[in-house]
């Protein structure tokens, strides 16, 4: 969406952004910072060598059973 200077688009913007926070139950939320900001998990074994690489994305969320499968997987190779 090209914000632009149209005031419906970033009407929009909000209406949208509220309905998200609404679908995913969110009660609070850091208003400050910036906002496009990404990130990921790295999983590292025991020897520091990185073995599962998982990236964040502002749209979706975070895929917290591979990420827990992955750990698993790692841990029970070491052994």
């Amino acid at each position: 969406m090209s914000l632009g200077f149209n005031p419906m688009n970033m009407i929009k913007l909000i209406m949208n952004s509220k309905k998200m926070m609404k679908d995913f139950n969110v009660s609070s939320w850091n208003t400050k910072g910036e906002g496009l900001l990404q990130g990921g998990w790295i999983l590292f074994d025991t020897d520091g060598i990185p073995r599962a690489a998982f990236q964040e994305d502002a749209k979706k969320r975070i895929p917290m059973d591979k990420i827990i499968e992955e750990a698993k997987m790692m841990s029970s190779s070491k052994k």
